[in-house]
């Protein structure tokens, strides 16, 4: 037990180690608070869920609009009808006559009962467009844009329809189960998934990565780096200490991780409402930040989908520090084997594509840890041509743990005979 908190301790009293945890946690923090300027209008989406609930059904739709129209009425009576003798049918007529003017007629309290009143406007005149555009939508039109995308043909071509054609059943079940129907921040507006996903959970899971690498390498070769091997690894005895140093690394990558997560998502959270939110399907038409939709495998709301999410990045921290043990191994120099694994890196994301186009071998890049973590706003969920498999992050995630484990064992067995 003394030597692994010896080798904890070595992570812990690392400069460079805590010096990049903390500017990490300071760069995730200001750039959640670069993107709250908009916070405020997130709040009047809350109100209208604490109001008719998230759930879009014809009695939430006729209060909305009983609602609604009180306050178009309140808009004409109390405020518009005071200056002008104009009334108006909805907030887009009043901007249509007032886009400049409104902060020199109107006092505060009333331009922001004319801005909320804008935003929850948008949230209503979005419910009439939800049947269209779902009835608009061809899967297998998809499955061939992105077969046009990438030039896909032969075998390659036929793998991309028939994931397509499972995806379409769940399309199907999706819209029969009214998953679609949830009110959630407008997508094509703020971008909240985006802004969460592919952006702070994206750069929380690379600055994981260089944390794991570093520690990994760092503690690895640690004796190596300071020219004490001989001493320490001397006996049989001293060989097992690598696998002491296996498990430290493990757990520091995890603790690493756990902070970074903490304090990026803690923040975001605290600074974004999701008040009421946690259990909107994931797949609602609202929380479509481009032309086509979310569709998520399974019904899952957004509360689990962050939680699925997390779980993967835990479990995507233990798959790197895998790979990076194995290369700290085989390259006895911290930062040189920092260096080799940011060119393995790009290797495994740039070689694969060079593949056939009319072959399977070109799915086969996409089914690594390095491809996975390109796009976690995709998860779970319609992800293109080469990552739209229902079961993709498990299977990649149970696949490269059995080859690490197995290059692992090897690694440390090879280390125990060979000459230090």
């Amino acid at each position: 037990m003394d030597i692994k908190i010896n080798e904890f301790k070595k992570v812990i009293t690392s400069p460079v180690i805590i010096g990049l945890l903390v500017l990490f946690i300071i760069f995730n923090s200001i750039k959640i608070i670069e993107n709250s300027y908009f916070k405020d209008e997130l709040k009047v989406l809350n109100k209208i869920v604490d109001r008719f609930g998230y759930k879009i059904d014809d009695e939430m739709i006729n209060r909305f609009k009983e609602y609604y129209d009180e306050q178009i009425e309140e808009l004409n009576n109390k405020i518009v009808r005071e200056k002008n003798s104009k009334e108006y049918n909805s907030i887009s007529e009043f901007y249509a006559d007032h886009k400049y003017d409104i902060e020199e007629v109107y006092n505060k309290e009333e331009v922001e009962f004319i801005e909320e009143l804008g935003i929850m406007e948008a949230y209503y005149n979005m419910i009439w467009k939800i049947d269209d555009f779902y009835s608009s939508i061809d899967i297998m039109d998809r499955a061939e844009s992105e077969i046009l995308k990438y030039g896909l043909s032969g075998k390659a071509a036929n793998i991309v329809r028939k994931q397509y054609e499972a995806l379409n059943e769940r399309f199907h079940q999706l819209v029969n189960n009214n998953e679609h129907k949830n009110l959630f921040f407008i997508g094509k507006v703020y971008k909240m998934h985006s802004l969460l996903f592919r952006n702070i959970l994206k750069t929380i899971i690379f600055e994981i990565i260089i944390l794991v690498v570093l520690i990994t390498a760092y503690l690895v070769n640690y004796e190596f780096d300071n020219s004490t091997e001989y001493i320490v690894y001397s006996t049989k005895k001293g060989r097992d200490l690598i696998l002491d140093k296996l498990q430290i690394t493990m757990v520091s990558s995890i603790l690493a991780a756990t902070i970074i997560l903490l304090t990026g998502l803690g923040l975001y959270f605290i600074v974004f409402d999701y008040s009421g939110l946690w259990n909107v399907p994931i797949s609602s038409y609202y929380n479509r930040d481009y032309n086509f939709p979310y569709l998520s495998w399974w019904n899952m709301s957004f509360i689990q989908y962050l939680l699925f999410s997390i779980v993967l990045v835990y479990l995507i921290t233990l798959l790197f520090n895998g790979i990076a043990f194995i290369i700290a191994r085989a390259i006895k120099n911290t930062y040189f084997a920092f260096f080799v694994f940011a060119i393995i890196f790009g290797l495994f994301l740039t070689v694969p594509g060079m593949a056939p186009r009319d072959s399977i071998t070109i799915f086969i890049g996409g089914f690594t840890p390095f491809f996975l973590i390109i796009n976690p706003h995709m998860w779970f969920m319609e992800s293109g041509a080469f990552t739209t498999f229902k079961h993709y992050e498990l299977a990649t995630v149970g696949i490269w743990a059995l080859v690490l484990l197995a290059l692992g064992v090897l690694s440390i067995n090879k280390f125990k005979r060979q000459d230090i």
